[in-house]
């Protein structure tokens, strides 16, 4: 005869599938909360310059490598940052890289000025930023600000073809 076991006791626990279960559907909600959550405007600040640094460091490689020309436009004051390629004519265009075609800042960043020792400090207009075969021509200091005054310092050396970030408004290379 079978004996069928109905004890409370001999049941402990959670089988395999429920913890399973379990774990797929709180990485489903994770995967649509986190994206919505709001980030904040220090990290946004931070991304930003190593978004900058990354892109003016792929700039020259990619120049050098290539030969193309690219630019490097700001508007200091603003969050007006776009990277444009030479076109044989002499004018600018859209990059042909996607990479490029993409904003280096987050919205909300802005450039506060950028620093050329041979030009001095520029805070307003337009700065282009030409960079060739030979990588950037001068020194550069790019300040970042965020909306509630935090800063960031992108800082392009033409020598070594080096870009480098720091934390703060720093004007001289460090």
């Amino acid at each position: 005869m079978w004996r069928v076991c109905s004890k409370v006791s001999d049941r402990r626990g959670f089988t395999l599938i429920e913890l399973v279960v379990v774990l797929v559907i709180i990485g489903m909600v994770m995967t649509l909360v986190i994206p919505r959550l709001p980030s904040s405007e220090a990290e946004d600040l931070k991304t930003s310059a190593r978004t900058l640094a990354s892109t003016l460091r792929y700039l020259q490689d990619r120049a050098a490598t290539t030969g193309t020309v690219y630019y490097l436009r700001m508007e200091p004051g603003t969050d007006t940052v776009k990277v444009l390629q030479a076109a044989g004519d002499g004018t600018e265009k859209e990059p042909e890289d996607p990479f490029l075609q993409q904003r280096p800042t987050k919205e909300g960043v802005q450039v506060a000025d950028v620093v050329i020792p041979r030009l001095g400090k520029l805070s307003d207009g337009q700065v282009r930023l030409d960079i060739g075969a030979g990588g950037l021509r001068d020194f550069v200091a790019i300040h970042l600000r965020s909306a509630g005054g935090a800063f960031w310092t992108v800082m392009a050396f033409p020598s070594s073809g080096k870009v480098k970030i720091y934390q703060g408004y720093q004007e001289d290379a460090l």
